[in-house]
């Protein structure tokens, strides 16, 4: 996997001119998509980013570690049970998503004798994390420990931003209806698809993940993403198969003519879609070469019977993710996400980062 940092910065710059009120933050969580969250992080810190967005403490220490002390990383599942003293000598900020979470952390305050800052989590309509908004007008109108509580961060979630719908403005309204109640606290209720919104959604803060790593978030023609990443792999083997012999597991593929198959290094142990079996394709300088038989753990077998048998010696590079194939367009055909692609390959994929306005090519 290749990652193309000149990609990121591009992408980081085009959010922040998006919404030029407001500050931009990373959402790095499940490594980063999937592309590196210890490289990617500190890149970002060098561009000004300042705040990161991740699931856990796990994370979160993951980043401190590599992160500038003034940087703020925010937990969005909260300091789970016995996780509250991690948090704290990590300078982790927790987002508390339910009456239980603030209890918790209040304790811990109480034990440590120190107000320690957190964020509040509202639901305004996803119905998965946060308070619900009748119970946090309850707790902070009777002060429920809130009065010992610095609440640095005050977010929701949409629902469906890129559809801008009632329900879209429906949150909206509930979101602004709610925030007197933390007039200290940043706001935030955008992620990248809230960027396209209108600016009434931005508030202080946008926190962006698939906006900055190249996903498409909106078919606003002004805005078109960098491709941040490629995926490469090579071919292992070549043979040539015989009308009517079968090619892979449960021999899925008949072969119905003469067919040269190539054999390459990846398969669904690298996050590549099983899906994709006898359906998707590839490309070899440039040409396109179909998947025939199924996706394996680590080989994918390639129709390269059109190609000259030249350009497919072992050690040929096969691109899956490049400019004639996208991450979306991957992603689309595997019927997935993009990110949940991403994800995927991140856990076993090498990555090589790159930089061309930086001259700076990195591995993992």
């Amino acid at each position: 996997m290749i990652v193309d940092l000149s990609a990121i910065e591009a992408n980081y710059r085009k959010c922040q001119a998006l919404a030029p009120r407001s500050a931009c933050g990373a959402v790095v969580k499940a490594d980063a998509y999937g592309l590196g969250a210890t490289r990617i992080a500190p890149f970002l810190a060098s561009l000004g980013c300042t705040h990161f967005f991740v699931a856990d403490v796990e994370e979160g220490v993951a980043l401190r570690d590599v992160l500038p002390s003034s940087a703020k990383i925010y937990m969005l599942h909260g300091a789970l049970p016995g996780m509250e003293l991690a948090a704290e000598q990590h300078n982790l900020l927790p987002i508390l998503n339910s009456r239980e979470q603030l209890e918790a952390w209040l304790r811990h305050c109480r034990v440590r004798n120190r107000a320690l800052p957190a964020g509040i989590h509202v639901d305004t309509g996803l119905s998965r994390l946060g308070f619900p908004i009748d119970e946090l007008h309850t707790i902070a109108e009777n002060r429920n420990g809130l009065s010992e509580l610095p609440v640095v961060l005050f977010m929701s979630q949409l629902a469906c931003a890129e559809w801008r719908n009632e329900i879209c403005l429906q949150q909206l309204n509930r979101f602004r209806r709610l925030a007197h109640l933390f007039p200290n606290a940043i706001l935030s209720l955008s992620n990248s698809a809230g960027l396209f919104a209108g600016r009434e959604f931005h508030f202080d803060l946008i926190r962006t993940g698939g906006g900055i790593f190249g996903f498409s978030t909106s078919d606003d023609p002004d805005f078109k993403p960098m491709q941040v990443v490629h995926l490469q792999t090579q071919i292992i083997q070549c043979r040539e198969v015989e009308h009517g012999e079968a090619i892979g597991y449960l021999r899925s593929y008949t072969v119905k003519k003469r067919m040269r198959v190539a054999t390459a290094a990846i398969g669904y142990a690298d996050g590549f879609p099983r899906t994709l079996g006898n359906r998707g394709h590839v490309f070899i300088y440039g040409r396109r070469a179909p998947i025939v038989g199924f996706v394996s753990m680590d080989l994918v077998t390639i129709d390269v019977t059109d190609l000259p048998e030249s350009l497919t010696p072992p050690g040929t590079v096969v691109d899956l993710i490049c400019p004639e194939q996208t991450v979306a367009d991957m992603a689309s055909a595997a019927k997935m996400l993009s990110d949940e692609l991403t994800t995927a390959m991140g856990r076993r994929c090498r990555r090589l980062y790159v930089s061309s306005e930086r001259d700076d090519v990195r591995y993992r």
